[in-house]
Formats: C-alpha cells, structure tokens, sequence
C-alpha cells in the first residue's frame, strides 16, 4: 500500500513596513520589490544595488583564488614546451561546461591537448589511476582536472610516480589533507566570505580560462554549469549568471545557439529557468544513458551543420531519458502499492533492468511525491544492485547509510544524495536496517513547507507588475521565482481540463478579475476542484505570450480549500 502524498504547509510572509520601505525609498524601486528582495537576504542599500545590477565587472581577480597564479603559469609552460595537456571532467553538466571553457581556452593559446570524461556505469565519479596510466600513454605532461579532484588521493600519487604534473580545479568540498598535486585551485581552500567561496567547477574553470587568455570568453557556458549545478544564486553566481544570459542572448556560444533552437525555445526570451529546465537535461541526458560524449563536442565544435546534429542527438537522449522515467516511475509505485507499509518513514525499492543513469531522477520524483527518503535499486541479474538515493530535509543520508554499512558493498556520496552498490541477497535487510534508522529520525507524518512571498489579489497582476518581478532575476538556488497567494477566489468548473501528461489547465476568477493558471502534475485533483466553490491558489505569476498576445498566467504550487486568517499559517 502506498504512502499518503506530503502533505503541504503554507507559510506567508509577514511584511516588515518599515524596513521595506525604507529600503525601497533608498534604491527607488516598488515596495513589493523591496519587501522580495528583504525575503532574499538583500538588507542594505549597497547589497541591493549590487542586487539589482549584477555585472561580470564585479567578479574577482582570478588570482584572488589560492595557487591560480602557480597553476596558469605551469600551463604557459606546459605550451612552451610544446607539452601534451590533458583536461579531465566529469560527466554532469557542470563537468562538461568547465571541460569545454578551459578546452577552448588552451585552445586560444595555442596549447595542444585532449579530454576525457569518466564513464558513468563502468567507472563512476573522478580522477582514477587509471584515468593518469592511460595519459601517460598518449604521452601527456600536464593533467588538469576540472569539477573534480580533489579528493582524488590515489591519482595523484600515481601521477607524481610516472612523473606527470595534476592541476586540480575543483569546487567540492575539502574532507581531509590536500592531494599532492602541483596545484590545487579551489574555492573551497577560501574563507567563508570569499567573493568566490560558492563557485562552482564551471566558475572556477571560467577564471582560469580568464587569467590564460586575458579575456572573459564562454561566460554563457559558465553561466549554464551554474545554474545546472545549483549553487546559490548569490554575490559573484548571480552576476556570473546574468551576464551569461546577457552573452546568449547577443553573441551565442554555437552549441548553445544551436541547442537553444533544438528546444524550441527563443533566444532573446531565454531565462535561468529555461537554462536549468530545457538546455540542462539535455546535455546531461547523455550523460545519464550515454557517455556525456555529446554534450561536450557540443560545445566545443565550431561547425554550425555538426552542433545542429548534435543537438537534435542531445534532444532525443532527453526523450529517451524522459521515456525511461517514466517507465521506472510506473514501476516503482506499482512495487509501493504491493509491499510498503505506509507506516514506514523511508522507501527502499528493487527492480530488474532500471537503468542506473536514471533511476536516481525518478527517486527524486517519488521524494518530492511522499516526502520520504527514496532508495531505488536497479538489479543487473549478476547479484549486484546499483541505487541511487535521494533525502528529505533533517536526514542525513551519509550518516544513515554508515549506519547499514555492513549490508552494503560500497557507499558514497553526501547528505541530499547518494549512490550504493549491494548484493541482491541483501537488499531485504538493508531496507530494514534503513527503514529503523529513518523511524528513529523523521516524523509520521511529513509536511512540505511552501514558503508564501506576499498574499496578492487578483486585480494586483496585471502586465506591468509581473514585469517589474525581472528585477530580481535571474532566478534560482537561493533566489527563487516569487510566489503569492490568492485568498477566496473561485475556480471556473467549465474551465477545468486535464491535459496530456497530467496536467490540469484552469481559471479563477475574483470579482470582475479572470486569471488562466497551470497546475503541473495536478490533474487528479480534477474532481476535488470541481466540488469547491471557492479556494485559496499559492503560485508563480509569468507572461506568455501567443499569437502576439500577451496575458498573465499563474503557475501553481498549491490550491487548497479557504482557510479564516486564524488557520493560516501568517
């Protein structure tokens, strides 16, 4: 039997009238802007003017970044000498985008060299001895791995043993001495308060590439491994980020032109958003079911009739990857209506033949489904099981799974998620091992919180209004899209439709004022809005525009029934 879906709990912000306002008087901007951009941990004058105008000219001196100068100047060596350089990534998109800025870049000075990504299935995460004996075999001086690294011990002694050079440029974190590599660029050796302390390996890749050439080349390729990577939204990502859509809007990157148009999208309307939920599946698609291969000839090719194949190449992965969640989603909730027990406080499932590359996807998806920790397992019919796993907040996965290490035959990974490998004969007790540490932590019942920006009413969205939200764009991690409430509106029964894939299509309405809203995966609470007459909607208020008209569209995060001020969360 299945699990209750999370339940969710509305929290709206209370205003804060004099801080919002005088905040809003010092930069000349709308009290709700300032009241949003409060909610964001923007509090000065000077933050928010930082805030409201990010710009690649605040970013720092390469340099500032601990052993950059040592590391840019064995590479101008490294071409002196006429050396063969080898640039290791990894195979997400953050690891692609920083394998391609700092490929092009050698390119630009003149250094030969080459580039490999770990395979997913057979190899996993990292820099491996393996990965430096092979390079010693092409005859390679000059290994420079970049989003990843720095935990890779073993490689790095055995590079010094064959007497190869390692540049790591990393951004993860640091859990123990440093490898012995001739240089370690990593913002994570930095203080806290570190203009560049939250970069990711594309950023880090991106100020290498600066201080090589001298110029700030690929910033929108930068600016995708950051939004993909979902770092913070915050100080030097955010005017990374900005600047970055700035150049693909301009002056494209031809893989991105090109994987831009594969996805139907419009290049001068592109947004962070589209960047994380259109352009990054795509590339990392391959890397889910492929090699990754593709993604990053992608953005390396100078060729517009190879990065359009290449392109529509990436955009069927991500039908094919898409086809294949859905397939294990299905699966996996029929596995749930069979064997769990909806008291349990964490879901562990097994199925033959699920692919690996996805598996952990659909976990997130059934996570965000039932608020529980998700463990799903893909069992290869050679006695070992491939999972991937997938937490809520307040459970630590890392410190669940040291707790069920004796049924498992390795673990890695960190606190939101996590891979295992396991026997087939042990997956029984592993699920109870895990299921005893879970009920020791987690609620019965769990909740997810919808953080409610302001309450609005219907007549307040208007045009201009939502545009005036691109203020605080770009959006993402840390920086949310806004998200308002409607209190005591009336669902249109006739406009009720449930769409193709699940979704359902409605309007409300609140006096004289209509409003059209999407509900994304919502569809099976048709009936449920049929029967109420009137509502409260929390959402994300957009423009879309079609057959050149433009009209307000709210997208749904949550409708329940109307609650008295008393019961609401305010």
């Amino acid at each position: 039997m299945k699990p209750e879906h999370v339940s969710k709990e509305w929290r709206i912000a209370p205003l804060e009238y004099a801080r919002t306002t005088a905040l809003a008087q010092a930069l000349g901007v709308q009290q709700m802007i300032a009241h949003l951009m409060l909610r964001r941990g923007v509090e000065t004058p000077e933050a928010g003017r930082r805030f409201l105008s990010p710009t690649a000219d605040n970013l720092c001196e390469p340099g500032a970044l601990r052993d950059m100068d040592k590391a840019v100047a064995r590479i101008v060596l490294a071409k002196e000498r006429g050396e063969h350089v080898h640039v290791f990534g990894d195979y997400d998109v953050d690891g692609i985008a920083s394998t391609a800025i700092l490929i092009r870049a050698l390119h630009r000075i003149g250094v030969e060299c080459s580039y490999a990504l770990p395979e997913r299935m057979a190899e996993g995460y990292g820099l491996a001895p393996l990965h430096v004996e092979e390079a010693q075999r092409q005859g390679v001086g000059l290994i420079i791995t970049v989003d990843n690294g720095i935990s890779s011990y073993e490689a790095a002694d055995t590079a010094r043993a064959l007497g190869i050079d390692l540049i790591i440029t990393d951004h993860h974190s640091i859990n123990g001495p440093l490898p012995d590599a001739y240089a370690v660029v990593n913002p994570k050796r930095e203080d806290e308060d570190h203009p560049a302390a939250l970069a990711c390996g594309a950023a880090v890749a991106f100020k290498m590439a600066c201080a090589l050439t001298g110029e700030m080349h690929d910033i929108d390729i930068a600016a995708l491994g950051v939004v993909a990577d979902i770092v913070p939204l915050q100080g030097e990502n955010r005017d990374l980020v900005a600047a970055g859509l700035a150049q693909l809007r301009k002056a494209p990157s031809l893989g991105l032109l090109k994987l831009v148009q594969a996805s139907g999208l419009t290049l001068q309307e592109v947004t962070s958003e589209d960047m994380a939920f259109q352009l990054a599946p795509r590339i990392n698609a391959d890397g889910r079911i492929g090699s990754g291969m593709a993604g990053i000839k992608l953005l390396l090719t100078n060729d517009p009739g190879e990065a359009a194949a290449l392109a529509a190449q990436l955009d069927a992965a991500n039908r094919q990857r898409r086809t294949l969640e859905s397939e294990i989603l299905v699966q996996a909730e029929e596995e749930l209506d069979r064997s769990h027990d909806p008291a349990r406080r964490a879901i562990v499932l097994a199925g033959k033949g699920w692919h690996p590359g996805v598996i952990g996807v659909v976990a997130s998806r059934l996570r965000a489904r039932y608020g529980r920790p998700v463990i799903l397992v893909t069992l290869n019919g050679e006695g070992i099981g491939r999972g991937s796993a997938r937490t809520v907040d307040g459970f630590d996965l890392m410190n669940a799974l040291q707790q069920c290490k004796e049924h498992l035959v390795t673990f890695g990974g960190h606190y939101t998620a996590a891979g295992i490998s396991i026997g087939a004969d042990r997956v029984e007790e592993f699920r109870d091992a895990f299921q005893g540490v879970a009920s020791g932590i987690l609620a019965e019942s769990p909740k997810e919180i919808i953080e409610i920006d302001s309450v609005v009413s219907l007549s307040q969205l208007d045009i201009r209004f939502i545009k005036s939200l691109d203020a605080l764009q770009p959006y993402g991690c840390s920086n949310p899209a806004p998200i308002f409430a409607c209190c005591g509106v009336t669902p249109l029964r006739e406009s009720l439709r449930v769409l193709t894939g699940g979704h359902l299509r409605l309007s409300v309405q609140s006096g004289a004022r209509v409003a059209t809203a999407i509900a994304f995966g919502m569809g099976e609470r048709f009936e449920e809005l049929q029967a109420m007459d009137t509502c409260d909607i929390a959402f994300t208020p957009q423009l879309k525009t079609y057959r050149g008209q433009t009209s307000v569209q709210l997208v749904v995060k949550d409708i329940r029934p109307c609650v008295s001020d008393s019961e609401a969360n305010i």
